[in-house]
């Protein structure tokens, strides 16, 4: 359990360092909200920030904070206590400080009306804290305490108390975190407010918050003075920024109070009434999907056959209407042309639709976009001319009756005497039809001179399954086709079925098993003689698109090395080996490191 632990330690440093370094507000973040003041303002960020991706509360708030909330060696970030916790020291229950570590809503559900989504999972206001400082904390609003109990147990020290408010205004129990963060939690209430802000009037709430008096302004009046001087004293911190790019690579949305902690006088403090201005660079809007030259493979169809495909598209700060341009409009068309601003903005997705007259493979460049942003893509796809091969995806035994004999290319023939074993050689020669021999054996059956050839059209090993074509030259009696994957080197001959003696035919196959050794075929004629084909080394087909792209979206980015971790700690599973970077075979950090150094550009 230890070595497991330093392994999470060491992923979630690694993974905190990636997503500061690559994580960025994008451009005109805030332009909708440039210009305006009190509750337009607010208003206009809420509309910015609302719109984000749920996680879930029980493992994606704790891998969450292993991304937001760790330091430089990987151990929790404690806001209410001194313990150095490991990200696998959760818990739901202690009786001392210093027994481990759960999830705090800052912002108590019970103000929200509870488990209610997506604010009881909104990891702006969500931190890892001592579980129990966090039980003496409960729902008490936050303020000040003169003479407040702070809980210790030997050198575990809680940062807060709890005690009587002395902050002029209110009279109740109030729980005090310690000076370096307050403004952290002050800023995470100003979020909390604005981003829910139309959800607000009817919450329970609390003596922190007062909608009838203060409307828009959320709080009660005690707790604007409060939070404005917690804003003011302790500024925006490393750990702040830090965690603010982290949650917008989980989430999909910032807490603006920490990139302009200005906002805050424009709406409670000094500056009500003045129109805000942002200070920073000036960067245009832009689609974030599909990625700008990503590159999409339908697959393939036969000929005047549709072939159909769906593309995503969703924009960050989008305030024109998109229009789509295709520039094969006689093989290509797609569902809609014409997306509105809002609808990108939310993400909304379109079908092109592929219908070839003619074989051959074909590429489709879109472009996607306003004089606002713009991106281009292609798609492409193939067309195979009538019995060329069955569709994209052929059942076990589907066949096809087709001079294919110029799949053989010369010098490839093998004399074979019965009995007798050779490798099988996997030979890209490709040359008959569309690339469907992707590989090639030939050999002469028995005594017979007859000759059996066997294509493999999706080779991958250390994967469940591989599927492959299968025909005859006319030998002259059904074969039978055995397969052994066994690592024992033994003869476990498993029956995939038969293969006819009529030249000419070509069968599909599928070995659906997670083949751990090198792979056998052996085909078997009814009248006793046999071929071995022993020992065939199967070799990784080569992935089209970008290296590191493991979740297949067109770009290299810190999404790719989530989709690791959780094969890693088995949270997906990995079928076709994507995670498998650096083709060791094997998944491990390795494989993080390398998609790492791609993003970085190492």
């Amino acid at each position: 359990m230890k070595n497991f632990n330093r392994f999470i330690l060491m992923l979630a440093t690694l993974l905190a360092a990636t997503q500061t370094a690559l994580a960025a507000a994008p451009g005109h973040y805030y332009t909708s909200a440039y210009g305006k003041s009190d509750e337009a303002l607010m208003t206009a960020l809420r509309d910015i920030i609302y719109n984000h991706t749920k996680v879930s509360y029980t493992s994606g708030l704790l891998r969450a904070f292993a991304v937001a909330d760790t330091d430089d060696d990987g151990y929790i970030i404690d806001i209410y206590s001194n313990c150095r916790y490991s990200t696998s020291d959760n818990g739901s229950s202690a009786s001392h400080v210093g027994e481990g570590y759960n999830r705090e809503h800052s912002f108590p559900r019970s103000w929200f009306g509870g488990e209610v989504d997506p604010m009881n999972t909104d990891v702006f206001h969500i931190y890892p804290t001592d579980i129990r400082v966090n039980s003496q904390r409960g729902n008490h609003p936050y303020g000040v305490c003169a003479n407040g109990t702070r809980l210790s147990y030997g050198n575990y020290v809680a940062k807060g108390k709890l005690g009587r408010c002395t902050y002029p205004g209110y009279t109740g129990d109030v729980f005090e975190p310690d000076d370096e963060y307050k403004g952290d939690l002050a800023r995470s209430y100003f979020y909390m407010v604005t981003c829910y802000k139309e959800e607000l009037p009817s919450w329970p709430g609390s003596a922190q918050l007062d909608y009838a008096k203060n409307k828009y302004k959320a709080f009660s009046s005690w707790t604007i003075n409060m939070l404005m001087e917690w804003t003011r004293l302790d500024p925006v911190s490393e750990k702040e920024i830090k965690r603010n790019e982290a949650v917008y690579g989980i989430q999909g949305n910032r807490n603006p109070f920490i990139d302009h902690p200005e906002l805050a006088e424009y709406i409670w403090g000094d500056k009500q009434g003045e129109a805000w201005t942002a200070t920073g660079e000036d960067i245009p809007a832009a689609i974030t999907s599909p990625a700008n030259g990503s590159t999409f493979d339908m697959g393939s169809t036969v000929v005047d056959t549709l072939l159909e495909y769906t593309i995503d598209v969703k924009g960050n700060n989008l305030n024109e209407d998109l229009t789509m341009t295709l520039s094969d409009t006689e093989n290509f068309s797609v569902s809609k042309t014409t997306f509105s601003a809002s609808e990108a903005m939310e993400g909304t997705t379109f079908t092109i639709t592929f219908l070839a007259g003619n074989e051959g493979t074909f590429e489709n460049y879109i472009r996607l976009g306003s004089d606002e942003a713009s991106t281009t893509f292609m798609v492409t796809a193939t067309a195979k001319k009538q019995g060329g091969g069955p569709g994209p995806d052929p059942a076990v035994g589907d066949s096809i009756t087709e001079d294919w004999e110029g799949c053989i290319t010369g010098g490839y023939w093998t004399d074979m005497v019965e009995g007798n074993a050779f490798e099988w050689e996997f030979i890209n020669a490709g040359i008959w039809g569309d690339n469907l021999c992707h590989g090639e054996l030939s050999c002469r059956m028995g005594k017979t001179n007859s000759s059996v050839i066997a294509m493999a059209e999706d080779y991958q090993p250390n994967t469940a399954g591989i599927s492959f074509w299968v025909g005859s030259f006319g030998n002259d009696a059904d074969a039978t086709l055995n397969v052994d994957y066994s690592t024992d080197g033994g003869a476990t001959w498993t029956t995939l079925g038969t293969i006819t003696a009529t030249k000419g035919i070509l069968q599909y196959y599928r070995l659906d098993a997670d083949i751990a050794g090198p792979v056998r075929f052996r085909l078997a004629q009814t009248a006793g003689s046999r071929v071995n084909i022993d020992d065939i080394t199967l070799y990784k087909k080569a992935e089209q698109g970008l290296k590191g792209d493991v979740n297949h979206d067109g770009e290299v980015t810190v999404s790719d090395v989530n989709y690791i971790i959780d094969v890693i700690l088995q949270f997906r599973e990995d079928p076709n080996g994507y995670a498998d970077v650096n083709e060791d075979k094997e998944v491990t950090v390795a494989d993080i490191n390398v998609v790492i150094d791609i993003i970085l550009g190492n």
